[in-house]
């Protein structure tokens, strides 16, 4: 168990408490570059990781008046379905092909950060938006998207759920964050679900790296309303953009022979 390995689990939790999503595409990369375990044991490690620390945020912020449970309901029902079956399938996928794939995610989740900061205001945090609401059928296929995403590669997908639920539900900030974090605790419980019997975890290291995102989650939680969201919006797309590009270059560096 490395030093740098729980501080890497402490930016997890700081991520999710900060910004309700983010912590389980950092889990994965924490584990199989900082920690050496193989992806197919980083995967399900992260889920239960990042399940745990969503779920006592959201607790946090039910407490607070800012979950809509309606919204859970009707998100977290579609993502858990197609979560749990693309776990199913995505145990047979090979080392590489997943991290290629999650750095090919995490790419896909930096330019979508980046132009949701775009579309802040530095006090979006607080703001009500003023764009009607639309259905909420329409947030199903992101819904079905992000189950997808977390069976496969271990992506909590916050990136989506977060704008989908301002953009579309007209939700504010505040509420989208909780609601997120609601939808990732049970969207990664699907998941887990999903990858049972198909590898043994250590869970003693399970618990330890559990227990530091807890303590990011809390810091995250409590400094949330003293940063801008558009501020920590960008600077988390730009670090998943050189996470994405060193985890490219380390995977076909490694898939070349050498001379």
């Amino acid at each position: 168990m490395s030093l740098l390995g729980l501080l890497g689990f402490v930016a997890v939790g700081l991520a999710l408490g900060l910004l309700g999503g983010g912590g389980s595409i950092l889990a994965v990369p924490v584990l199989v570059h900082l920690m050496g375990l193989p992806p197919n044991v980083a995967v399900p490690m992260s889920l239960p990781v990042v399940g745990i620390a969503a779920a006592a945020g959201a607790f946090a912020r039910w407490r607070k008046g800012q979950l809509r449970l309606g919204t859970v309901g009707l998100f977290a029902a579609c993502a858990m379905f197609t979560s749990y079956f693309a776990a199913r399938l995505g145990t047979e996928i090979p080392d590489r092909p997943r991290l290629i794939l999650f750095a090919v995610v995490m790419l896909i989740a930096s330019v979508a950060m980046w132009r949701r900061a775009q579309r802040q205001s530095p006090d979006d945090a607080a703001a009500v938006p003023t764009a009607p609401a639309a259905a909420p059928m329409q947030v199903i296929p992101v819904a079905l998207a992000v189950g997808t995403l977390t069976g496969l590669v271990g992506v909590g997908g916050g990136f989506l759920i977060v704008p989908a639920l301002t953009g579309v539900l007209g939700l504010p900030m505040a509420a989208a964050t909780a609601t997120s974090l609601a939808v990732i605790a049970l969207n990664t419980a699907a998941a887990g679900a999903g990858w049972i019997g198909r590898v043994s975890l250590d869970w003693g290291m399970t618990a330890m790296v559990t227990a530091a995102s807890l303590v990011g989650m809390a810091l995250g939680t409590r400094l949330a309303p003293r940063f801008s969201a558009r501020t920590l919006t960008r600077a988390f797309a730009l670090l998943l953009l050189l996470l994405a590009v060193f985890m490219l270059i380390q995977e076909f560096r490694t898939s070349v022979p050498a001379p």
